[in-house]
Formats: structure tokens, sequence, C-alpha cells
């Protein structure tokens, strides 16, 4: 790739991931007296930069990405248009999405420490009760739900850091485009009942998802993932979990009860957002003299990714973006 300059301050490095209709680069943002600092930038397909839908998928994105401002969900610095071509500039992550860190820790047959487990989703929740809960300069709700809540949103830094990325598909009331009734958005085996039925997600679905992932971090196995879609919906739409006490014995009772309670299948017998399911968490690490410590979370997680670490030669080198396979964040995805 020759070298390209965006907007007179981001030079692209190389290209991260590259979908049908958006490509991600690493870059490093340069400005007066040798100022550099590594981010990742997102753009809009050239080719595609005169269809006026997926312009405004793609601005939907990046003006829901630009509105929160909170330690736990990922920052985006500047949304930017360069000969017509859209783009959104945002911080770099030195770490690995959850899904890496499940695997990682799974074929090294060393199961999640319950408190980094119960403190990685204390920390997503607190990110997603801010964006529930976030409203405009006028005062009004943004009304935002994830709706793809999943490990591989999920990025846990080296430094201990967790962060919620990708609201690609996020519903919000300031957005142009609106998802047809029944059609399915996010990773069907971390839906809810009701987005597997077709219905409006709300802010419990993403505590439901969280759910989902907080009771396969802890069990080490998949919750409602089968052999197809169908099988997978069906799974979720009957709901039926086995108590984490089932698998391990001497699963903690009181972490079992927050899990059944977060995966509820009616949304009213939930916890009532995710501000409540946080709580629930930090009075169960609490309970056992534990606490959740960001410096033990970053040292478990660049112990267990090591080689990663070791092999890094560069400031900028690794970022988790290089293990998605699919920038294209605001389309339909399975």
């Amino acid at each position: 790739m020759s070298v390209k300059l965006i907007a007179g301050k981001y030079l692209l490095l190389h290209r991260l991931a590259l979908g049908g209709m958006a490509e991600v680069y690493l870059a490093k943002q340069i400005g007066l007296d040798g100022f550099e600092k590594h981010v990742v930038l997102k753009r809009i397909l050239p080719h595609l930069a005169s269809n006026a839908d997926y312009v405004r998928m793609f601005l939907d994105e990046a003006k829901t990405a630009a509105d929160l401002r909170h330690a736990n969900v990922v920052h985006t610095f500047e949304v930017g248009e360069e000969d017509g071509v859209y783009f959104m500039v945002m911080e770099y992550l030195h770490g690995q999405d959850l899904r890496a860190v499940f695997k990682k820790a799974r074929d090294a047959q060393k199961p999640i420490p319950l408190a980094h487990a119960a403190g990685i989703i204390m920390d997503a929740c607190a990110g997603l009760h801010y964006a529930h809960t976030k409203r405009d300069f006028d005062g009004k709700r943004l009304s935002i739900v994830h709706r793809d809540m999943s490990p591989h949103n999920i990025v846990v830094s080296y430094e201990g850091e967790t962060k919620i990325v990708d609201f690609g598909i996020a519903k919000a009331s300031h957005q142009k485009n609106h998802t047809a009734a029944g059609v399915l958005k996010g990773k069907f085996s971390y839906m809810s009942p009701e987005q597997a039925a077709g219905l409006e997600a709300d802010p419990r679905s993403d505590l439901f998802s969280l759910g989902i992932v907080l009771y396969e971090i802890t069990t080490m196995r998949r919750l409602f993932k089968r052999d197809n879609e169908v099988a997978t919906l069906r799974a979720i739409s009957e709901c039926r979990i086995v108590p984490p006490t089932t698998i391990i014995p001497n699963f903690p009772k009181e972490l079992e009860a927050i899990l059944l309670c977060a995966l509820a299948k009616n949304r009213d017998e939930r916890f009532t957002n995710c501000d409540s399911f946080r709580a629930a968490l930090e009075e169960y690490l609490l309970s056992n003299t534990w606490s959740h410590s960001q410096k033990r979370l970053g040292r478990y997680v660049r112990e267990l990714f090591q080689d990663d670490v070791e092999q890094k030669k560069e400031p900028g080198e690794q970022t988790w973006y290089q293990n998605r396979t699919d920038p294209d964040s605001w389309m339909v995805r399975k």
C-alpha cells in the first residue's frame, strides 16, 4: 500500500480488516513538534461513497459512537470526510477481545478466575448503562441499545481496561435508518429471546446478552450455540438454562442466582437495568472479600497472551481489530 495521509494528519500504516462496505486501518496521528499517536481509522469503501443508504448507515454508526464518552466504551475521536469518503477515528486498544481470552483460557484448560470474569462484566455493565441512559445536549434520551453484545465486542486491554466496542448496529433515537419489524440484527447465539422473536430490543436485551457472556466465561461452556442458526434460535426462544451448579458442582450459589436473574426469559423478571446487574456482581465480590482489580486483570491477560506480548516489536503492530473478520458492523450480521 502506498503511503496515504488522511485529512492531513492520519498516516495509514496498514489495513487490518476489509469488508464488503468498509475497511479498517491502523494509523498514526501526526501533529506539531513530532506529536504521534496510534489510532484506528475506519472508512467507507471509496466506490460506495456515492451510495446514500450506505453513507447514512455509516454516519449513524459514527454519530452514535461519537456521542459516547465513558471509560468502558471505546472512544471515537473524530468523524470526517475527505474527497467524498467518510471516515471515523477511534482509540487504539492494545489488548484482546473477550472471545480470544475465552478461547485462550479454554485451550490452556485454565478457567478464567471468577473475580476477573465478574469484574469484566461489571465494567461492561457500566459502559452499557451509560449508553442506555445517555441524553443529548437538550436533555432528550438517545435510547441507545447496542443489540450486539458478545465476547467479540468486549475488549480487555493488557492494562486491565474493559471496553465495549462496535455500536454499528445499535438502535438510537437520532438515527435516520430504522430496522424493519421482524429483521434480526446481531449474533444469533448472543440474542435475547425477544430479539430472536423479532421483537424490539431494549436495554434489558443487552443485559440478557451480557448474562450469556458471563455464563460462558464462568462455566467455559457455550450456552445457546447449536449446530445451525435455526436450532440456535429455537434454543434461545425456549430459554432453558442449565444451572451452572449442574455443570460445576462447586459453582457459587450466589453467582448462579445472579446469572439466572440476568437470563430470565421474560425481560420483566431480569434485573431492572445494567447498573442493577453490576451492583449485584459487586456485592457478590464483596461478600467473598474479593475486589475487582484492573491491575490484576491486566496482569492475567498479559500472562495468558505472553507470547503475543513478547513478540510485539514496536507500538501499533497489534490491535484487537486484527481478530475481527468483518468491519461492516452496520450490516445485518448473524
